[in-house]
Formats: C-alpha cells, sequence, structure tokens
C-alpha cells in the first residue's frame, strides 16, 4: 500500500511538473484577434493596442512585440500578475502580431491583424445585402480585406449579409478600394433589414444596437474611418409602424438628427445613400430622396452616399441579381472615393443652371461633360427623367422631343411651350429609373436629381 502510495505521489508531481512545463511556453493575446482591422489616426499612423497574459509563477521580464515582421519593440516593461498590456504606433499594413517575454521562452502570434480603415455599414436591407451571388476578395490585392459580422473578424467576402447568408455590396468595394488607397480597409456590418430612420436616431433600437457593434469591434475605442447610411425604402411605406410615411419635414428632421447622434459617438463623417424609387407613390419617394439630398449640404458631418435612382432594383426593391449589385456596389465605391478620400472626380454631376432660352427650348448646364446612357451601359439618343412643373401642369418626357448633350450642356426641346413659371425636375420618381438618363461622360454616374430649380 505504501508502495503504491508513494508512486501516485511521485506521479502527481510529475503531471504537475509537466502541465507547469506546457504553461510556461504559453503567451495568449486576448487583444487583438485575427483579420481584426484598426482604424488608423493619421495618414501615416495607427495605434494598436495589446492585451494578453502568460502563467503567473512565470517571470516574464518585459513584454516586447512586432507587427508585420518589423522591429522588435518594449510594449509592457513590467508585466505582472500574469498579465501584461501596452500599444504600438504603426504604419498602415497586415501581417502576423508577434509577442514574447524577454525572461522566459514565451511567445505568441496573432495572424492578419491590420492598420488601415474601417467604415460602419448601417441602414436596412440593401445595406445588410441581399444579393443572390457571393462575392470573393480579390487575391491580387496586397491586404486581404475584413469584416466584424455576428460579433466576429472573419475575411470580408460573403456571406456579409446581418439577417441573411446573402451576399452584399461590400466585397466588391473592398476590391475595388483596397488596391486605390493601398492601405487594409474593412467593414463593421450592423444594417438590419426593414428599419426605418427614427430608430438610426440615438435612444432608437438600431442605433444602440450598432453602437454595442462598434464597441466590440473596436475593443471600446469606437475609432473609425466613416459611418456608411442606406436607409429609407421603409418610410415610404407602413411595414414599420415608426414609419414617418414618405412625409418630408418628419424624415429631414430625423435624419438630420441621426447624423449628428452618430457623428457625436463615433466622430466621423455619415455618407448618407440616396435610395432608388419605390413602389409608385412618387411624393412619397421624392420626400424621402429630396431630404437626403438636403442633408448632404446641410448637415455638417453628412456627406453623399451612392446614388441610385437610375437603377431598377430586381425585385424592385432590392438589388439581387449580379448585374444590379456590381452597379449598387459601384455607386458605393464612387461615393466614398469621393466622400471619404477626396476623389474629384468620383461626384455626381451637378446641376449649375437652367435657362429657358424660348418657349420651346430649355439648356442645362452641368458642372462636368456628360453623356446618354442607361446604368447597364446601353447609349440613349434622349435622355429621359425631365419634369417641367408650374402647379397642377407639368411636361414630361413624352413632351420631350430631343435632348442634344454638348459637353456640360443639355439642349432640351420640347414639343409645346412651357407652363408660366415652369420649374425643372429630374429623376422624380420612377422617371429615370432603368432609362437613358444624364450621366458623368467618363465614370456614367448619373446627375444629381434635381427639385424644383427655377428657370432662368
Amino acid at each position: 500500500m505504501r508502495h503504491i502510495t508513494i508512486m501516485m505521489v511521485v506521479s502527481t508531481m510529475l503531471a504537475s511538473i509537466e502541465a507547469r512545463a506546457a504553461g510556461a511556453e504559453n503567451l495568449e493575446v486576448l487583444y487583438p484577434v485575427p483579420y481584426v482591422l484598426i482604424q488608423r489616426d493619421t495618414p501615416m499612423a495607427g495605434t494598436l493596442r495589446i492585451r494578453g497574459r502568460y502563467p503567473t509563477d512565470v517571470n516574464a521580464g518585459r513584454i516586447e512585440a512586432r507587427f508585420c515582421g518589423r522591429a522588435w519593440q518594449v510594449l509592457d516593461p513590467n508585466p505582472k500578475d500574469g498579465v501584461f498590456a501596452g500599444s504600438l504606433r504603426e504604419s498602415p499594413g497586415q501581417g502576423d502580431l508577434e509577442v514574447r517575454a524577454t525572461a522566459a521562452a514565451l511567445t505568441a502570434t496573432v495572424a492578419c491583424v491590420g492598420v488601415g480603415d474601417l467604415f460602419v455599414v448601417t441602414g436596412q436591407s440593401n445595406a445588410d445585402g441581399r444579393g443572390r451571388k457571393h462575392v470573393a476578395l480579390d487575391s491580387k490585392n496586397a491586404y486581404l480585406g475584413v469584416k466584424f459580422r455576428h460579433n466576429t473578424w472573419s475575411p470580408g467576402g460573403d456571406p456579409s449579409a446581418n439577417d441573411t447568408d446573402d451576399g452584399s455590396p461590400w466585397p466588391r468595394v473592398l476590391n475595388e478600394l483596397i488596391s486605390e488607397q493601398g492601405v487594409p480597409i474593412g467593414y463593421i456590418q450592423a444594417a438590419v433589414g426593414s428599419t426605418v430612420v427614427r430608430q438610426w436616431r440615438k435612444g432608437g433600437s438600431m442605433f444602440g444596437r450598432m453602437l454595442q457593434i462598434v464597441k466590440a469591434a473596436t475593443d471600446g475605442t469606437m475609432n473609425v474611418k466613416a459611418v456608411l447610411y442606406y436607409q429609407g425604402e421603409n418610410d415610404i411605406t407602413h411595414h414599420n409602424t415608426l414609419s414617418v410615411l414618405g412625409d418630408f419635414t418628419a424624415y429631414h428632421e430625423n435624419l438630420l438628427a441621426a447624423v449628428a447622434d452618430f457623428h457625436q459617438d463615433l466622430n466621423c463623417p455619415v455618407l448618407v445613400g440616396q435610395i432608388t424609387n419605390l413602389l409608385a407613390d412618387r411624393n412619397r419617394n421624392d420626400n424621402v430622396r429630396r431630404a437626403q439630398q438636403r442633408v448632404w449640404t446641410e448637415g455638417p458631418h453628412a456627406r453623399p452616399g451612392a446614388v441610385v435612382y437610375d437603377i431598377f432594383p430586381t425585385d424592385g426593391v432590392h438589388y439581387r441579381d449580379d448585374a444590379n449589385m456590381q452597379a449598387f456596389a459601384g455607386r458605393w465605391t464612387h461615393a466614398i472615393r469621393a466622400s471619404v478620400y477626396g476623389v474629384a472626380e468620383s461626384e455626381n454631376p451637378k446641376l449649375q443652371r437652367a435657362v429657358a432660352v424660348d418657349a420651346t427650348m430649355v439648356v442645362i448646364t452641368f458642372d462636368r461633360n456628360l453623356k446618354i446612357e442607361t446604368w447597364d451601359g446601353k447609349p440613349g439618343t434622349k435622355a429621359f427623367g425631365f419634369s417641367f412643373q408650374d402647379g397642377e401642369v407639368a411636361l414630361i418626357d413624352q413632351d420631350v422631343v430631343s435632348t442634344a448633350v454638348s459637353g456640360p450642356q443639355v439642349t432640351v426641346t420640347l414639343g409645346r411651350p412651357l407652363p408660366p413659371g415652369a420649374r425643372l425636375f429630374y429623376g422624380s420618381g420612377a422617371d429615370g429609373q432603368g432609362k437613358a438618363t444624364l450621366r458623368d461622360a467618363t465614370t456614367g454616374l448619373p446627375v444629381q436629381m434635381i427639385f424644383d430649380a427655377p428657370l432662368r
């Protein structure tokens, strides 16, 4: 019995020593995790916060770290009680984060950590994504695009929707922008289908949910590059009880407040997308889109997002088929180029002036050269989307005889005289949806919608 007892004690001691030895070889990085992306705070650098733990019975000495194979730096000069924390200032890049202890054989590596630009996706189903095709990341890019979805960091390809396993525009956006900007780029998916603008204000369920998602994704720093907001379809319909039902004043006030709330908590600009036409109620559609366009200039932190009034969604609401989704993603890519990275060529052409030369001819001037084309690249000889209104009297596309484009000027010839006091609208309702419209001669972006512009 004594022999057995001694053997048991020795066995237990050996097991303890082996377990301790195994533990002494382990150092664990708790943050960052694989595929995480840290928002840079200047064009040249960002702060990479690091924390972790090691066996409490080990003298670790200093804790050092290096990023992307660069020089080792002291992360924590005096770790104690088995925990360490510190930060590195790093230029944009993506690769392994290595951590080591100087007084013990303790090391750890976290793969695919990045410093670059991080966007928050908000809004309803089209922002979330309802694409039928899954889009992969471009393997030729120098950096891997990433996403934070379902409380986890992962590569940024599809599926990328929150509500479903559908595709979204965002992998296509990553594929374009990463190569152009030369930095890692990722997104936090916080959009939810069938939501309305009131829910995206502070105190609303979607705003609070979004903050929690961003907090989890950023380890509490809340540092992001910009918010991408595409929402408004459910504020035209009655399907959500908080809908403003197409009321211009209500949507405008709530959207202005939502943009201010986003900026207050995230300290970044908000790109407000302008939705396409939904159903057949012209006034409700125009009210929501006019409010979105007005906020671009009235809200100090709002900037133009995707403009898509000319695209007819696959099912009338959602961008589902590949051509639709590609066009939708392209509009967001241009919007981010223009509103975040300052690429003026990616802005939508804007109205400069409209002059009634005589009773049947109007010359309209934009800020760049134009062409006539459908959203999917089919050339046209006549541009659609015009309406010249004076109260209840309106001349519409069927009254337009021709539209001659010469550089930035469009000469519209009408088949009957303009009503007195006529004002110009362009893209109202579904007037430009799926049709040949005026667009940038180089990028193919449609001209901004025109609401109630006077004729000089």
